[in-house]
């Protein structure tokens, strides 16, 4: 496969290409090399406005995972619901469930798993089982005794 380089004219806001160049020169880029990516990126989603909303949204993540992070306190420390209006009530654990989706940190996405796997109870002794240890128990005080 053949690969043309071609020269473009693009109209951007002077303050911003200016800003960007020096970013790129920071990391050692070619400003081109960054520019390429993205519209790499952006042909490769098949979308340019699925991509630019997707920027849009990118910056909220922090704030989410903050949020994630006081739910799961609450959670780890026995609060199950909380207020969302002064007489209503929600449930901590679907709001966790919720955030676990859009948690980028891969630490903070493994604690609220973590914390929202359901754990095997420990299962209660039948009665059976119950009178079959005492019983053993039983003989073994009476095998004790004798031996004594």
């Amino acid at each position: 496969m053949v690969t043309l380089k071609r020269q473009i004219g693009v109209r951007i806001d002077g303050l911003v290409w200016l800003a960007y160049r020096e970013l790129c020169s920071r990391e050692r880029l070619r400003p081109a090399d960054g520019i390429e990516m993205f519209l790499r990126f952006v042909v490769g989603d098949g979308s340019v406005v699925s991509v630019l909303n997707w920027l849009k949204t990118a910056g909220k993540v922090e704030g989410l995972e903050a949020y994630a992070r006081v739910l799961l306190n609450w959670y780890a420390h026995g609060e199950r619901w909380m207020y969302i209006t002064d007489e209503d009530e929600a449930p901590i654990e679907p709001m966790l469930l919720s955030a676990l989706k859009e948690v980028s940190d891969p630490e903070l996405r493994k604690e609220i798993e973590e914390a929202l796997w359901i754990k095997p109870a420990k299962k209660k002794p039948s009665k059976k089982q119950v009178k079959a240890v005492e019983e053993i128990a039983e003989k073994l005080e009476q095998l004790k005794k004798i031996r004594t």
